[in-house]
């Protein structure tokens, strides 16, 4: 008999730790503990359930950079703050397996590894 595999509680997990990590940024200040609490948290859910190490370091990425400096320094909408590009981020990773929200993600990966984007990729940026 073929074993049955449910992942909905999984995911509904991974939705609360998404909704309580937008519920912290929409409030006045950056509160980095409860932030980075919250991270490491969705962090190891993605280590343990999906199977997505890009997006593992990522996360790790994210919360040691609002530990080192306070705030979140990766400005990938270049018009917003810290707090409304992780925001981004999370909304990104809430939805990672959306073709269109990987390929983003891979941009925010670079950025956070300091990847230079590719000449081709530039031009298609109008740079």
């Amino acid at each position: 008999m073929a074993k049955k595999y449910n992942f909905v509680p999984q995911i509904n997990n991974m939705k609360q730790i998404i909704d309580k990590i937008k519920s912290e940024l929409n409030q006045g200040g950056l509160d980095a503990d409860k932030v980075i609490a919250l991270l490491k948290e969705l962090r190891e859910f993605f280590k343990a359930n999906l199977k997505e190490p890009g997006y593992v370091r990522m996360i790790r990425l994210a919360y040691e950079d609002i530990e080192a400096n306070g705030d979140y320094t990766f400005l990938f909408l270049e018009e917003s703050d810290g707090k409304e590009n992780l925001a981004y981020l999370v909304d990104l990773l809430a939805d990672h397996s959306n073709k269109y929200n990987r390929e983003e993600l891979q941009d925010i990966r670079n950025l956070m590894e300091g990847i230079e984007p590719e000449p081709e990729e530039l031009d298609e940026l109008g740079s």
